[in-house]
């Protein structure tokens, strides 16, 4: 394990997983320090953290091709975990918080909503890059993707889930911008997903009991009133999100370390910003912001070297939806900007299934890119070879190369060789 952290290629990536992990664990500490917890969470975290890196690692020794291969038994897989949910006894998946999303093994929970959505990305991404899925017309290729996609968002609405919900929403929205060919289908879809969410809010402020109708509950319908008038219900509804604000704004320029005035509940998880906003204040903020905006950079600067349209070119860009997603909307929940849904951030907030299924996705981009790396010093080698095996003394007419590196191999970058039939 020792040479893959030190290979340069794998480095320029793992470098944020270190440094997401040290970040990671001062905060939760801190979060447990302002709250007057002994710091268990901490070395949770950090065993987690652990765990998350030898996946990486064994990851590594699977092809892309085999990993390409098995999305889809991958994706059934996690359906069948959401659909266990409600087949086991309330001991094995008990109701927390007023959802039954979690196994409880006794030693370790699992949440399959979190593994849900990173087989979902695998699943779509091996369903758009084939040759006749790009043929279909926008309304064909996008039921395809409703349909992948609905399975488990209904399934983890009815766990009572829904902020992991959202994110299929969001997949969803992703992927009608990339796939769709016409701006009439985007502008269609877009409208009525506004006009939806114009509809909520109104109802919510002028006709709460028809949102009850529609499947909303009442404690969804009691975030929403509460962000839209907090100060109405600051003593219950908006009360932690108040206290999440009021400990933000003690963090003034450069931050503070004084503990808490009131207890904040999931702070290292829901309000794990907060942390970082309050101790470190917003230089901290800005400096952590700008820390996530490079990482996502690198991850970009992988997927211009990937074939356009391949698996692994997908693979990447829905990842980097899945890790922005989660990352602004637990900020924006913190901040008060939108209502508070309960996503964790990723890489940052306390929790296992989310860490390690982050670290799978984080995980095969470093596969990726090393096995780009590969093949371009593959490819550079047998051009060489080439060369100099060729006396460039003869007046003869120039041949075809035997080996091209404009032709490559359709999933994994893998180049062709293009011999001459002449």
């Amino acid at each position: 394990m020792l040479d893959f952290i030190k290979n340069k290629i794998n480095l320029s990536i793992l470098i944020f997983y270190f440094i997401f992990a040290f970040s990671s664990l001062i905060f939760i500490l801190l979060a447990e320090y302002n709250n007057n917890h002994t710091p268990t969470l901490f070395l949770k975290q950090f065993i987690f953290y652990i765990i998350g890196l030898v996946i990486i690692y064994l990851l590594q020794k699977i092809p892309i091709n085999y990993i390409e291969k098995f999305s889809l038994a991958f994706y059934l897989f996690s359906l069948i975990l959401l659909v266990g949910i409600f087949l086991v006894s309330t001991n094995l998946a008990p109701v927390v918080n007023g959802a039954r999303s979690w196994y409880n093994f006794r030693i370790f929970t699992l949440q399959p909503s979190e593994f849900a959505k990173i087989a979902t990305v695998g699943m779509i991404s091996l369903l758009i890059k084939e040759k006749n899925f790009k043929e279909n017309s926008d309304p064909i290729k996008l039921l395809k993707i409703l349909l992948i996609v609905a399975l488990p968002f209904v399934l983890i609405l009815k766990e009572n889930d829904l902020g992991n919900g959202l994110f299929f929403i969001f997949l969803f929205l992703g992927l009608v911008f990339l796939v769709s060919t016409h701006k009439k289908t985007l502008f269609n879809i877009y409208s009525v997903v506004l006009a939806g969410l114009a509809i909520i809010i109104l109802a919510a402020l002028y006709f709460p009991k028809l949102l009850s109708l529609v499947g909303i509950k009442s404690y969804q319908l009691n975030r929403i009133l509460s962000w839209l008038n907090p100060e109405a219900y600051k003593l219950d509804y908006s009360y932690q999100i108040t206290q999440v604000l009021n400990e933000i704004k003690l963090g003034g320029l450069t931050g503070t370390f004084v503990k808490n005035k009131n207890y904040i509940d999931e702070q290292f998880n829901d309000f794990i910003f907060s942390i970082v906003a309050k101790n470190f204040g917003f230089i901290g903020a800005f400096f952590f912001l700008i820390l996530f905006f490079i990482f996502i950079l690198r991850l970009f600067n992988i997927v211009k070297k990937c074939e356009q349209g391949n698996y692994s070119y997908y693979f990447i860009l829905l990842s980097i939806c899945s890790f922005c997603f989660s990352f602004f909307t637990n900020i924006f929940s913190t901040l008060s900007i939108i209502p508070v849904i309960g996503i964790s951030m990723p890489f940052i907030s306390y929790g296992g299934s989310s860490l390690i299924a982050n670290s799978i996705l984080l995980g095969i981009i470093i596969k990726i890119n090393a096995t780009i790396h590969e093949e371009y010093l593959e490819d550079e080698y047998y051009y060489e070879s080439y060369d100099n095996s060729h006396d460039d003394s003869y007046n003869e007419e120039p041949q075809e190369r035997p080996y091209s590196r404009s032709k490559r191999k359709n999933n994994n970058n893998r180049y062709y060789n293009d011999y001459s039939n002449e």
